[in-house]
């Protein structure tokens, strides 16, 4: 399992990647992933996305309240 510091850090690199319209990235280890499109690249981020929140323990909310009223 990688380091919170370490899913940051491909964060960084695939967003760099993202933003430039590069499809190709290489790790620290000299080993390259080549996305086949913009959306796949996208995938791979939020699911580095949602590693990083379990990693940090910023976990969703597991339930939602609603507070209505008739306004009256």
């Amino acid at each position: 399992m990688a380091t919170l510091s370490q899913l940051q850090e491909w964060r960084e690199r695939l967003m760099d990647a993202k933003f430039s319209g590069v499809l190709m990235v290489t790790d620290s280890s000299g080993e390259s992933i080549r996305y086949r499109s913009h959306a796949e690249l996208a995938a791979a981020l939020a699911s580095l996305d949602s590693e990083i929140q379990r990693a940090g323990g910023n976990r969703p909310p597991s339930s939602i309240i609603f507070n209505t009223s008739k306004g009256i």
